[in-house]
Parts: structure tokens; C-alpha cells; sequence
């Protein structure tokens, strides 16, 4: 293992017993590694880099063209074009790799870099569409399911002390279990702090509320606008409404929060807007509902694989209303 404490990255990511090792760890190679990093603890970032980044190319193709590589880079330019960074020549070839792995199955990603008292972060947030909706997993075996519309934010390795993500729109998470190393889920307004559990939380920008639903385990809710903190049990549902700033809690069934993920989306005592809403982020459309109309009904539905089309049939079945379509446009008006 000698040969080790002279590596740099790039030695790190091509090596063959390495690469092994990140990819397919036994408990042998594994008590090796962590043997090294005893006894050499200034390498334990560079190790935890390239152990992500070798991880990272299983998704895509083993070789990658030059211009490939240079197809990627300029996306993520013309994306962050208003912001200076700067990556090391060294880690251009491999974290075009990572982002390009986001890219193929996601709406899109960049690296921001950002200095902290310690070490530089590099960070990679994800734009998932409208319509769409994606399933990743962080450095740390967290599983991140992100629904439509949904801004999603992480570093490529966590810090000593704490995991931090940040989150625009809707996320469900199986939290990777480590009581040293709490995990935290940054949604401006509302923090959630846990150690290992299972929980949604449904933060749009442009909704009034915020939502955070618990499935399992117990989580910590933060009103960051009050510093208000709520100790929550499997079951509970804290609303944070943004007007009054008051967050609150009550028991709820948790599918009507996350079945999303399972691509089901479940209606329950809604009010029309919250369908339209939803529906909009759903399908990627724009509604727009005549201002004459005021529906008081309450709906209770379960939206599976119907389409756009047979969801708003299934509406007018139940509602003093006609529909058009036009592309991705949508006019709900009087029959």
C-alpha cells in the first residue's frame, strides 16, 4: 500500500485493485483501505473522490469520445456561464464523466465549487422537468427520489461532521443510517434534520405551504422562519404555511404523500386548485381555469397511468366544466 500515499487522483481512479475495490468491496479489501487511511488520513478525501467517481461510470459507456466529453463540458458552461469556477485540469476528464452520467437520465446538471474553512466542495445539482421524475443515489447510500418541477442539490463528498442537501420541489428519502453523521435536508424555509429515515418533503417555491411527511423513523423539523422545532413520529405530516408562518402536525395516511415515487398520484379531500396544480407539474402543462368558475367539490382520486386527456374527462364527469387542449396548453371553462 505504499505506493498509495503518492497517488493523486487520477492515479486513484485508474488504478486496477482500487477501481476493484470501489466498485466490488469485500471485507477484506475493505479493512485494507480503511487500514491505509489510518495510518494516512490526508488521503481520505482524495480517496472518497475517486471512489464516487469510479462508481459513477458504471451507468454510462465504458469509452467516451474526446468530443463527447467536450459536448458535455460545453452544456455545463452555457449553464453556469454566469458564474466563475474554476475545476483542475486534472478532474476535467472524470467529473465530465459524473456529470455525464446525470445528463443521460436526468434533465441536468453542473458542478459548483465552494469554499469551506476545510477543503473545496464541488456540488452537483439536478433540474428535473416538468413531467418527468428521477431516482438517484448519493455518495453515502442515501436513495433520492425527486418528483417533477424539483431542484436537487449535493455535494459529490459529505463533510466529516454532517451530509447537507438542498431541495426546490418534492423529494422522498431512505436516509443512509450513520448517528455520527446527521443528515440534513435544506428547504429554505423548513430544515429537516435525521439520522436514518424515510420521509417526503414537498417544498415548491411558488406553493403557500410546505409539507414533510414521515414514514419511518423520526425526524427533526425546523422552521427556519421562527427557528420553531418539531420532534416527529412515523405518521405525522408538519405544514409549514408560509403566509402565517406557523408550522403545525397531525396524523396522516402517508401513501397520499408518497406514492408519487411509485408513480400514482392520490388525491384526498383535495381542493380543485391543489388538482390543477399538481396535474400541471404532472403532465407539464400550463392550466389555466376561467376565473368565472368556483368550484367548491372535494376530490378523492388515484391517478395511475391515465393521460392527460383521461384525467380531465374523469373531471368532467364530477365537475360543471369543459376542456381544450392546445399542445401544452390547457383552458378549463363552463360547459
Amino acid at each position: 500500500m505504499e505506493k498509495y500515499r503518492d497517488y493523486a487522483l487520477e492515479d486513484f481512479v485508474s488504478d486496477k485493485d482500487f477501481v476493484d475495490w470501489a466498485r466490488f468491496p469485500t471485507d477484506t479489501s475493505s479493512a485494507k483501505w480503511e487500514q491505509f487511511i489510518a495510518g494516512c488520513p490526508e488521503k481520505k478525501l482524495l480517496i472518497e473522490q475517486a471512489a464516487l467517481i469510479v462508481r459513477s461510470l458504471e451507468p454510462v459507456e465504458a469509452e467516451i469520445s474526446k468530443d463527447r466529453l467536450d459536448t458535455v463540458w460545453l452544456r455545463i458552461a452555457k449553464s453556469r456561464k454566469s458564474t466563475q469556477w474554476q475545476l483542475p485540469s486534472r478532474l476535467m476528464k472524470y467529473a465530465a464523466i459524473f456529470i455525464l452520467a446525470f445528463l443521460m437520465g436526468l434533465g441536468g446538471a453542473y458542478l459548483v465549487q465552494e469554499k469551506d474553512s476545510n477543503y473545496t466542495e464541488i456540488y452537483t445539482e439536478i433540474n428535473v422537468p416538468y413531467g418527468e421524475r428521477s431516482e438517484i443515489v448519493l455518495y453515502d447510500g442515501t436513495r433520492v427520489w425527486l418528483n417533477s418541477g424539483t431542484t436537487f442539490r449535493f455535494p459529490l463528498v459529505f463533510k466529516s461532521d454532517q451530509r447537507q442537501v438542498f431541495i426546490r420541489g418534492e423529494g422522498f428519502f431512505d436516509i443512509a443510517a450513520d448517528r455520527k453523521k446527521p443528515f440534513i435536508v435544506n428547504a429554505q424555509q423548513m430544515n429537516i434534520e435525521v439520522t436514518g429515515t424515510r420521509f417526503n418533503i414537498c417544498a415548491y417555491p411558488d406553493d403557500p405551504k410546505y409539507f414533510a411527511t414521515l414514514e419511518e423513523g423520526r425526524i427533526l423539523a425546523t422552521n427556519t422562519l421562527t427557528g420553531e422545532k418539531l420532534n416527529m413520529k412515523p405518521g405525522d405530516h408538519a405544514i409549514l404555511d408560509l403566509g402565517t408562518q406557523a408550522i403545525s402536525t397531525q396524523p396522516v395516511n402517508t401513501k397520499l404523500y408518497t406514492s408519487w415515487k411509485e408513480n400514482m398520484l392520490r388525491f384526498e379531500n383535495a381542493e380543485f386548485a391543489e388538482v390543477v396544480k399538481k396535474m400541471e407539474r404532472w403532465y407539464d402543462v400550463k392550466i389555466t381555469v376561467d376565473a368565472s368558475l368556483n368550484f367548491n367539490k372535494r376530490y378523492n382520486m388515484t391517478v395511475k397511468t391515465e393521460s392527460l386527456r383521461e384525467m380531465l374527462r374523469l373531471l368532467a364527469f364530477t365537475t360543471p366544466m369543459s376542456y381544450e387542449i392546445n399542445e401544452d396548453q390547457v383552458f378549463i371553462k363552463r360547459p
